[in-house]
């Protein structure tokens, strides 16, 4: 009966690796294919934040 026990935990066992290895393969494509438009998103941002700036000193008159 221990035995029955053992093997069934071991494939338990195998089960969730595999289950860990797909989610963890998953997060990681996501995050690849993320990053390329976080970087557009963030360059775009930055462009725009600079134009604002560079139109409307007084914005940064506080600064001296």
């Amino acid at each position: 009966m221990e035995e029955f026990f053992l093997h069934l935990w071991d494939e338990l066992d195998d089960l969730v690796g595999v289950c860990r290895h797909l989610m963890s393969c998953a997060a990681a494509e996501a995050v690849a294919d993320a990053a390329p438009l976080i970087g557009a998103v963030s360059g775009a941002l930055l462009a725009g934040a600079a134009a604002l700036l560079l139109a409307h000193p007084h914005f940064t008159s506080f600064l001296g």
